[in-house]
């Protein structure tokens, strides 16, 4: 050992940037000589979503909202959310954040009614199915619903 030089390691660096990923596992490793890497990923062949598409859950929604055996002031609570959101997401360039931080109010609401009413549970169902439609959507946004 005394004496013999050790090989010098390269440097080595890795960058990577503007990815989004969905569903997938990325494995890193130092390159040595006895590092194995693997690297595996479930592509996301669901067509992206669209602000459309999104309008169109929050119409849902609002439909369901409207149909549900509610108080009107509990209707109204909710489409006083719901309705800002879905006008956020039909523009151009919407404000996703805003639209998530609507329906975190929409979220919490439908936690409560849930707790509470019988159509609130329906309800609550419905408004799962719509958040997790529209999440990809949202993106980081998706973090104020719960999703």
């Amino acid at each position: 050992m005394f004496g013999k030089k050790q090989p010098e390691q390269p440097s080595q660096s890795q960058s990577i940037s503007g990815v989004n990923l969905t569903g997938s596992a990325i494995q890193q490793g130092q390159a040595g000589r006895e590092l194995q890497q693997s690297q595996s990923s479930k592509l996301d062949t669901q067509q992206q979503i669209t602000n459309t598409d999104v309008v169109k859950q929050l119409e849902n929604l609002e439909t369901a909202v409207k149909a549900a055996s509610l108080t009107p002031d509990e209707k109204d609570e909710l489409l006083d959310y719901v309705r800002p959101a879905k006008r956020e997401a039909s523009k151009e360039e919407p404000n996703k954040d805003l639209v998530g931080q609507n329906l975190k109010q929409v979220n919490e609401t439908l936690k409560t009614m849930k707790e509470t009413t019988e159509a609130g549970k329906s309800l609550w169902q419905t408004g799962q199915e719509v958040f997790q439609a529209i999440a990809p959507w949202l993106g980081v946004a998706a973090k104020l619903i719960g999703m």
